[in-house]
């Protein structure tokens, strides 16, 4: 079994194209630029084979200044986005990423590959203007810009002409870059957890209003056929294994994201090995407690193994970078991957 990590961003919603002016900066370039090769050298040490990367996350640098989502008059919750093209600086930071990946293939070995994730479900939530702390005078003080939003762009997926024009602007640009790199790319996914914010895929959708699933499913059948068109394998990084089947939706490759907490159990792999499934998330916090795993074997080595026994093809740890609850990501987690990776791992 292949053994992934998620990197998953550098700075969620800011790692391609140009930030505010003016904060963390005032910058030119994202700040992975100085630190990805030491990383992905050090993962590669670890026997990964997979980087999942979020590209627009909540869509901060895609659509600024006038091209920024705008409150909706007539609505207390719903925002308005006109989904522009993508500016250059944000394909030429994308095309950068793919060269540094490239250029981790040695002659014995191909390159990393990256599963670039095109959105967060955060993307369609509603709209919110970010605040910086800034020190003025001696004093802390807070700054927004309305030209720069996070979040608001649920358009982009609820109007069909929108749709449309998101994913040509958008979408088929990041595929042309990736072509030019083929080896370097797993599979494209299009959005991360759609669950949750898709109108009866989540009882409480955080989207207000939520996706109807009939606008959800019409964005993901046109983004696969995009991604299939250009030679990629489309995936979509669904929230549970219940939602994928419930979805109906399939792809070439079909995931799941895995935090049992204690509830259901790990299923065998059960899709069609054209199509296999992966585990695209799973925590390596202990605390997230694995049903299938008594209390001395919460390691991530011991997870590694069940989801390898149960017949996947890929598992992916959250994460690298990310700072929450199911991250625990220390040098003990390091030495079960590489453990796992170079066979030395036994029950």
């Amino acid at each position: 079994m292949q053994v992934g990590v998620n990197y998953p961003w550098f700075d969620y919603g800011w790692d391609f194209g140009l930030g505010p002016p003016g904060w963390r900066g005032a910058r030119t370039t994202p700040r992975w630029f100085e630190q990805v090769d030491e990383h992905l050298d050090r993962l590669r040490g670890l026997g990964i084979t997979v980087v999942r990367w979020f590209i627009l996350g909540d869509g901060l640098t895609y659509g600024t200044g006038s091209d920024a989502p705008q409150p909706d008059q007539l609505s207390a919750t719903a925002w308005r986005f006109e989904p522009p093209p993508l500016n250059p600086e944000f394909i030429e930071h994308f095309e950068e990423l793919l060269g540094r990946f490239a250029r981790t293939a040695t002659a014995a070995a191909p390159p990393l590959q990256l599963l670039p994730v095109l959105i967060d479900f955060h993307f369609c939530d509603r709209g919110m203007w970010p605040v910086e702390e800034v020190d003025s005078s001696d004093l802390l003080a807070t700054r927004a810009d309305t030209g720069w939003v996070k979040q608001g762009r649920a358009d982009a997926i609820l109007d069909p002409e929108k749709r449309t024009r998101f994913l040509t602007g958008v979408l088929d640009p990041l595929l042309r870059a990736s072509t030019r790199q083929p080896d370097v790319i797993y599979a494209w996914e299009l959005i991360n957890e759609p669950d949750w914010v898709t109108q009866g895929w989540y009882p409480n959708p955080f989207a207000h209003p939520p996706i109807p699933e009939v606008a959800m499913l019409g964005f993901l059948d046109d983004g696969k056929q995009r991604i299939h068109a250009a030679g990629f394998k489309p995936t979509i990084g669904f929230g549970s294994v219940r939602t994928l089947r419930r979805s109906g939706v399939t792809a070439e490759i079909n995931q799941f994201h895995y935090y049992p907490n204690r509830r259901l159990g790990l299923e065998e792999h059960r899709f069609d090995p054209r199509f296999p499934g992966i585990v695209g998330e799973f925590a390596t916090a202990e605390t997230d407690v694995w049903p299938e795993l008594n209390d001395n074997g919460q390691t991530v080595a011991h997870r590694l193994r069940l989801v390898a026994d149960r017949g996947y093809p890929l598992a992916i740890p959250w994460s690298f970078l990310a700072h929450d609850r199911h991250t625990a990501w220390t040098e003990a987690v390091e030495e079960d991957i590489r453990s796992f990776t170079n066979g030395a791992f036994t029950t």
